[in-house]
């Protein structure tokens, strides 16, 4: 994994929290953040293969956040911040990497809402 340059630092938590869920030269990257659009995560990488065969696919993943996480993360406890990496770690998880199928989708959509932060 390259190293982890994020300016939000609630991002910067989550993203250290999800590097080892992903292969070692992936990037993680904030986007987003404009005026009407909250920042987000999106980690990519590329498997190894031939063109136009399985498995030489880009893949990646859109962590979309709520407002509210991003705004009531911060004064969290640690525990209570630990809590809610765990939630974004299992539903990371719980993501279906086909690397096999041609026809997989390589683009997944993570959107991490209000609930992760219910204790």
């Amino acid at each position: 994994m390259r190293p982890i340059h994020l300016r939000h630092a609630v991002l910067y938590d989550i993203a250290n929290c999800l590097v080892d869920l992903f292969p070692i030269g992936a990037d993680i990257i904030e986007i987003g953040g404009g005026a009407d659009v909250a920042p987000a995560l999106f980690v990519s990488w590329r498997t190894g293969g031939v063109a136009n065969h399985a498995g030489n696919i880009g893949w990646g993943v859109h962590y979309r956040f709520d407002a509210r996480v991003l705004r009531d993360y911060p004064p969290l406890s640690d525990e209570a911040r630990q809590r809610v990496c765990e939630r974004v770690r299992d539903m990371t998880r719980s993501l279906d990497f086909n690397y096999a199928d041609p026809l997989a989708s390589s683009l997944l959509v993570v959107d991490v809402d209000e609930d992760v932060l219910d204790l």
